[in-house]
Parts: structure tokens; C-alpha cells; sequence
């Protein structure tokens, strides 16, 4: 049974009447026809501006038309029937630092049913491998500008091949040779071809300018100009349809390129160019419009593209889309967050602070360094896992919008991953450095140590929760930049370290400060439980040195002198409202604002 909910899909036919698509209030498509047969190529043609990817968003059901008519299989287009549509965009949006084989294995335990067997799923993820001939490269990372990966083809070959996954019956793929060279692009679309042809799919693709070999590897070819249709019928038809319209192609002359130098400037020829195709009610059977051509798949292929029974709205339950999700966001963000630069910075800089502060005694006259050891290590952290989290926000949101077009997870699922799979990875450098230098501070005592370690890292957690939050919310990264700084800069200023006499009408800034609510309970913890701090033994700044029988200084008379203080419990209680709070907003942000297009 599960064999068969990935193999024995019944081929679609896919027509399109009179489609009309407008936008803001602008016309974009005028009454679009054509239709598309299982084993068959469509080619949709024309230049920049004349509707070709809002073509391809109407079919997939990604926009809503304005009037005319898209069935399947004589049926209007609905959501079970969008489910066996893949799109392939023209961006290819991946992890860089996941391999190809990590993308499929992942892709493929998402998108297919939990009630296939993570066997099944992996042979069918190895089969699709082989179709797509990316054996060769499965352990190399996708890449980006910055590292290398998988060549142009490579990275389109593994865009269709997270699509073919879940064993579609239609493919729609916009500009899929955008970017390749011509042998690239050569076997890109004949692989396509093939498949079209092995496994009886319906593909529909965008070219923009194809060589003249590749332009008759189309079946059949769309023609649009100005959002209307200038030709639809047989590719080989169209140097015959251009002559009779008075348009004489020279001999060895890229068609494709005749094409596309005539449909932009239609108003030479007048209507002749403008050919709609021939789409009428008499090429399906009067019982209920079923084609003729799907009788014979009827009993090998059964009724699964019906239209009765429940629709489940995702491929996966919850807990399987969280178990992938951040063993995925786990292994993308290891190579990133726990990179050989950042361990020689965390350590470099562990070795230097602790020689900085080596041993220091603990007298009125040091305090300062070791409060400025604790302002120096807050901050440093909140700095690197803000700005972290905000510097990869912008390319992961890119995967994220495609993923959840295609309706793949829910964002819940997403998001509460990523907080579990990048924990362990966001709190693994702070806890090095701590080890590092706070030992050679000096470690009176071991729950100290721990303490202190612990405050840290809730900080640092709180700060990475603020830099999710400005990445959902601000969509350009130099915006998200100057937000970020202006928040962590202020967060420092009223943290208590820098100035202790704020003016009273900006006192209440200090309730928003992270930095001030850590700060604190690190002061209380190392001053309140290990060796205290001796008074100087002249011009002291605190009362009871001065005027008192002490020698020592009080952590009550340190926190005062600070300002306003809340005890250790109620610091904590803030900083945990603050994670909450911001991961919250974070999450309603891209659920209610930055949603998909």
C-alpha cells in the first residue's frame, strides 16, 4: 500500500481555459489556454513581463484566477489535486552547509507520509538519485558565494529532485536552465524529457531564450505576449504557423530566438500574430468531462486523484516534523556557529581575559576589574549570539518561505526546532570561554563557578532571542544591523556597569536592559557567597569602611551603590519573561506578517 501511494499515482491532464489574472488592479493574463498531457513537455515562451511565472503560479495553485477554468483530469483544480503538483522555483534555495544527500534525506522524511516506511523512503530518495545521475556528489555540500558546492546544474538537478520526492503527477518548473551553460542546461532538460516520458508525468517548464536543440525538445509550445496567448500548439508547428503569418525564419536560425525577437514588438504584425488555441468542451466525453485518454490508466491506476475524503493538511504529524527539523537545523548550523575561527577567537580571547585578570586579590581597589570581567563576558556573549542569529536569518528565510509554500511543516514545528536543535551549539563557546577564564580569575568555589556559568548562558540565550526577533521583523539586513546595534548598545549603557547616576527620566530604560537584570545576579553570586571583598584601607567609597567595624564590604553596599536592584530570584524570573516574550513575538511575526508569497 505504501509502495503504491508513492508509484501508482494516476497520470494528470492538465487544461486551462480562459485564465485571467490581474494584480493591484493590473491585467497580467487575458484569457490564457492551453492544456498539457502526461508524458508531455510544455514549453512557455515569451519575453520578460508577459505572464510566464504567473502562468505557473495559476496552474500550481498559488494564485487565485479571476475567471476561466483549470481542471485535472476534467475536474477543477483543487487542493488534494494541488498536492500531486510540485513547483520548481527559479531560485535555488538550500542550507549551504548541508550536503546533498542530508537535503534529500531530510526532504524526503518530511514530505512523505508517515505511513511509508523510513526504508521505502530511502529507497525511493536513492532511486530519484539515479534518475537525476547526482550519485557523483551526494557528500558535497550545497554552497553559496562564500564556499563551494555543487556546481549550477548540480544545485538544479537537487531543486527537482526535493520536488520529485513525493512523486508528483505534474511538474511546473520556472526557468530551471536560468544560469547554466548550454551543457547544463542540455542535460538538465533532457532529463526531464526522460522522466516525462518513463514515468507518464505532466511537466510544464518556463525558457526564457533555449538553443535551438533544446527548444525542440518541447512537445508543445505556449507563446505569450502581453499576457495574452500568441501561439499554442505543436513546436514543430511553429516555423510553419510564422510563414503563413508572413514571417520567414533564414535556414540554421534559432527559432527560439526569431520568437522571441517578433513577440516583442506584436504591433508590426497586427492581430495575425495572435493564435488562440483550440480548447473546447468536444475533446472530453459528455458523461462528466473526464478526457478520453484517462479511461485506459482508470483500471491500472484507480481513482486516487479523486475529489472525495479528508484532506490532511500536512504530510507529517508534529513530532516527526520536529524531530527532523532539528536534527536538520542541528547539522546546518554546527558548521557555522562551531567554526575553526570562532573556537581560535573563544579560546584566544578566554587565554587573554584570564591573563588580563589573572588571580586578581579581592579588595575595594580590584572590584572594578571583577565586575569588569562579568560586564566584559555578558556582553561579548550577548553581542556574538544577537548578531549570529541575525546575521542568518536573511538565506535561512529564503528556504523557509519556499518550504512552507509548498506546505511542507508547520511554522510551530519549525521554529520550536530551531530553539531545540541550536541550543546545544549556542551555548557550547560561551561555557568554553567561561571554563577557560574564569579559573584564572580565580575559583573559590565550585557552586560559584556553576552559578555563574549558568547566568551567562541565559544571557546569552535571551540576546540570540532578541536577534531572531529583529531578523523576522526586518526584511533588509542593514535595517535588522542598525536596529540590533542600537538595542545591544543601549542594553549595555543602562546594564549598571558604565554609569551608575542615570537621570531619573530615563531610569525606567534600565527595566529593558538584559544586560542590567544578569548583570545583577552575577554580582550577587560572586559577591554575596565567595571570599569577600576587603575595604581599602584609606578614602574608601563605601559607609561601613568609613564609619564602620567592618573590613570587609557587604554585597548589600556593592548592589547599592549601583542603584536600584531586585533580588536574585525576580532577575531571573525577568530574563526568562524576556526569552518567552521576544521568541514569542519572533514566531507571531512570521506567522501573521512575514508570511510567503
Amino acid at each position: 500500500m505504501c509502495k503504491d501511494n508513492l508509484k501508482q499515482k494516476r497520470p494528470a491532464e492538465l487544461i486551462f481555459r480562459d485564465v485571467c489574472v490581474s494584480r493591484d488592479g493590473k491585467k497580467i493574463l487575458y484569457n490564457v489556454s492551453g492544456k498539457v498531457r502526461p508524458g508531455e513537455l510544455l514549453s512557455v515562451m515569451g519575453p520578460s513581463g508577459s505572464g510566464k511565472t504567473t502562468l505557473l503560479n495559476a496552474l500550481s495553485g498559488r494564485v487565485k484566477i479571476d475567471s476561466g477554468l483549470i481542471t485535472v483530469n476534467g475536474a477543477p483544480l483543487n487542493k488534494r489535486q494541488k498536492r500531486n503538483i510540485c513547483y520548481v522555483l527559479q531560485e535555488d534555495a538550500f542550507f549551504p552547509n548541508l550536503t546533498l544527500r542530508q537535503v534529500l534525506m531530510h526532504s524526503a522524511l518530511l514530505r512523505l507520509p508517515d505511513t511509508i516506511p523510513y526504508q521505502e523512503k530511502m529507497a525511493h530518495v536513492e532511486y530519484i538519485i539515479d534518475v537525476l545521475d547526482l550519485r557523483k556528489c551526494l557528500n558535497t555540500i550545497i554552497g553559496d558565494g562564500t564556499k563551494r558546492g555543487l556546481s549550477g546544474g548540480e544545485k538544479k538537478r537537487a531543486n527537482i529532485a526535493c520536488e520529485l520526492l513525493t512523486n508528483p503527477t505534474t511538474m511546473v518548473l520556472d526557468e530551471p536552465t536560468s544560469g547554466l551553460d548550454y551543457g547544463a542546461a542540455l542535460c538538465l532538460m533532457s532529463t526531464l524529457k526522460y522522466y516525462a516520458k518513463k514515468e507518464c508525468k505532466t511537466v510544464v517548464v518556463t525558457v526564457h531564450q533555449p538553443s535551438s536543440q533544446i527548444f525542440y525538445m518541447f512537445d508543445n509550445l505556449l507563446l505569450l505576449a502581453d499576457g495574452q496567448v500568441a501561439f499554442f500548439g505543436a513546436t514543430n508547428k511553429i516555423v510553419e504557423f510564422l510563414s503563413d503569418i508572413g514571417l520567414q525564419i533564414a535556414a540554421h536560425y534559432n527559432p527560439a530566438d526569431f520568437i522571441i525577437e517578433q513577440v516583442k514588438r506584436p504591433q508590426k504584425f497586427g492581430k495575425n500574430l495572435y493564435q488562440q488555441p483550440s480548447i473546447t468542451p468536444s475533446e472530453s466525453n459528455e458523461d462528466g468531462g473526464v478526457p478520453s485518454w484517462s479511461d485506459a490508466y482508470s483500471s491500472v491506476f484507480g481513482s486516487e486523484d479523486s475529489c472525495t475524503g479528508t484532506i490532511e493538511k500536512w504530510p507529517t504529524c508534529f513530532w516527526t516534523q520536529l524531530k527532523v527539523l532539528s536534527q536538520r537545523n542541528f547539522q546546518e548550523a554546527h558548521g557555522r556557529m562551531l567554526s575553526r575561527l570562532n573556537w581560535i577567537q573563544t579560546v584566544g580571547l578566554g587565554i587573554v581575559s584570564g591573563l588580563l585578570w589573572f588571580q586578581v586579590e579581592r579588595t575595594e581597589t580590584n572590584l572594578s576589574d571583577i565586575q569588569g570581567w562579568m560586564f566584559f563576558s555578558m556582553t561579548y556573549w550577548m553581542l556574538f549570539a544577537l548578531f549570529g542569529a541575525l546575521t542568518s536569518f536573511p538565506p535561512e528565510r529564503e528556504v523557509i518561505n519556499k518550504e512552507r509554500s509548498s506546505g511542507t511543516y508547520r511554522l510551530s514545528a519549525y521554529y520550536l526546532a530551531k530553539m531545540i536543535g541550536e541550543f546545544p551549539l549556542i551555548v557550547t563557546l560561551p561555557s568554553a570561554f567561561h571554563f577557560i577564564s574564569y579559573p584564572m580569575l580565580g575559583l573559590h568555589d565550585g557552586w560559584i563557578f556553576l552559578s555563574l556559568w549558568g547566568f551567562l548562558l541565559l544571557n546569552t540565550v535571551v540576546a540570540q532571542s532578541v536577534g531572531l526577533l529583529v531578523g523576522a521583523t526586518c526584511v533588509d539586513l542593514q535595517v535588522s544591523v542598525t536596529v540590533s546595534a542600537l538595542y545591544s548598545l543601549s542594553t549595555m549603557l543602562f546594564g549598571g556597569f558604565y554609569t551608575k547616576s542615570i537621570p531619573s527620566w530615563l531610569m525606567w530604560l534600565r527595566y529593558l536592559s538584559i544586560v542590567h537584570y544578569a548583570f545583577n545576579n552575577m554580582q550577587m553570586v560572586e559577591f554575596g557567597g565567595g571570599v569577600p571583598i576587603r575595604c581599602a584601607p584609606h578614602y574608601s567609597q563605601f559607609e561601613a569602611c568609613r564609619h564602620g567595624n567592618s573590613s570587609v564590604i557587604l554585597l548589600e553596599d556593592i548592589i547599592n551603590h549601583q542603584g536600584m536592584w531586585l533580588p536574585l530570584w525576580a532577575n531571573t524570573i525577568i530574563l526568562l519573561i524576556f526569552l518567552f516574550a521576544f521568541r514569542l513575538m519572533g514566531y507571531l511575526i512570521l506567522r501573521y506578517i512575514r508570511k510567503p508569497r
